[in-house]
């Protein structure tokens, strides 16, 4: 793992007096996940340290200015991306793939609409007039003046997700919030927070956020209460959550809501994303 720490900024150096315009800009925040991509890309790229400025940014703040103002980036809850020459989109064989969250076998799921990948990125990098002129435009509501709450939220969610399925299989530990293992509330604590949506740290807290949703109602990134005892886990759609379970040492698992054990313990669930003003 390269020491993430030296590339808040760095710029690769240019073959002798060669002037470069092309650029390419990778953010990416500190987190497992994303350090690792990191470093994927990192050996993507260094093939192409002749043709293009690099530079690397360490996400440090979820509403970087950098993100919202330079390139209009479609929503500040990612944890990588990046920007070719000002653009993140390119249209390869008539699709269109957006650079950002993660390529899609880092994460072994496709919720991202237009999931890119490092022969994506190589491809484009060698003939970047596959970039599109436009990048992702705000969907718009009936009046067409405002996004819609829905679709603004639905990048936070997938990304939510994506952030607690790359920690499967980490242990349980109680009181634990990274990597070396999580307890229930330190997994929805860690995901939630890494994607700039504050959470409390204990379940008791949490059932007191956003507001109360019916079982029936039930969306993607909604919070699972469960007593008896008490418990806590990410509905992820399709009738799953994902949780850190301390039965027989499981940690980070996909867990049907029909399961008996969780079924018959169910209590409540809080919506929090889309509830608040930045989220």
């Amino acid at each position: 793992m390269i020491n993430f720490l030296l590339l808040a900024l760095i710029t690769l150096p240019v073959s002798s007096g060669e002037v470069l315009t092309n650029t390419i800009e990778v953010f990416y925040k500190n987190m497992p996940p994303s350090l690792e991509t990191l470093d994927r890309v990192i050996e993507t790229l260094e093939q192409f340290t002749e043709l293009y400025e690099i530079t690397y940014h360490h996400i440090t703040d979820s509403y970087s200015e950098d993100l919202i103002q330079q390139y209009d980036l479609p929503d500040t809850h990612f944890p990588f991306a990046v920007v070719i020459n000002g653009k993140y989109s390119a249209m390869i064989d008539g699709k269109k793939i957006d650079f950002v969250h993660f390529p899609l076998f880092m994460h072994e799921i496709g919720r991202h609409e237009g999931n890119w990948s490092m022969e994506y990125l190589e491809l484009v990098l060698n003939d970047n007039t596959l970039l599109m002129d436009e990048n992702i435009l705000p969907v718009l509501d009936e009046e067409g003046d405002t996004p819609c709450p829905d679709e603004e939220s639905s990048t936070l969610v997938e990304s939510i997700l994506s952030d607690a399925v790359s920690y499967l299989g980490v242990p349980y530990v109680y009181g634990g919030t990274d990597n070396n293992g999580f307890d229930c509330s330190g997994l929805a604590w860690r995901v939630f927070n890494d994607n700039g949506v504050p959470l409390p740290r204990t379940v008791s807290a949490m059932e007191t956020m956003g507001i109360a949703i019916d079982r029936e109602d039930l969306q993607p990134g909604d919070l699972l209460v469960f007593n008896n005892p008490k418990h806590t886990g990410i509905f992820m759609g399709e009738g799953e959550f994902i949780h850190c379970s301390s039965y027989l040492d499981r940690g980070v698992i996909i867990t049907p809501l029909s399961h008996s054990n969780y079924s018959r313990r169910y209590s409540s669930a809080r919506r929090i994303l889309g509830t608040g003003p930045n989220y």
